[in-house]
């Protein structure tokens, strides 16, 4: 899992983030792969037992939240809209899964995300 993958946002930013993934986890494509990306509350840069994502993607069918890229690096995009950190000022522990064939949940990317604040708004 690479951890550490720490990233500011604008509070209200459009934008696609992305993140690398460790070959390590053993993929070599995320081509079928369902990724599934979430955003906790956190302390001490976990995040806080018990308490529901504040803002959850994924790639499944009925989403666009998240893009692969198919070729290596291996990477994929979270596509961020203003509407998912307008409400948001603060430092955030996100972590992104992938499902495998047989539905086993494997953590590959884990980090501090940060909201900035913003003066200029529409």
């Amino acid at each position: 899992m690479k951890i550490n993958q720490n990233f500011s946002i604008p509070a209200g930013a459009d934008a696609a983030v992305a993140f690398d993934v460790d070959e390590a986890d053993g993929l070599d494509t995320l081509s079928g792969c369902i990724l599934w990306w979430e955003v906790f509350e956190q302390e001490y840069g976990c995040p806080i037992p018990g308490v529901s994502p504040v803002l959850v993607k994924t790639n499944d069918s009925n989403s666009d939240g998240i893009t692969l890229a198919i070729s290596p690096p291996l990477r994929f995009y979270v596509n961020m809209l203003y509407a998912d950190t307008i409400g948001l000022l603060r430092n955030y522990y996100h972590e992104a899964k992938f499902v495998d064939a047989t539905g086993k949940n494997i953590p590959i990317v884990s980090g501090i995300m940060t909201v900035t604040g913003t003066e200029i708004r529409p």
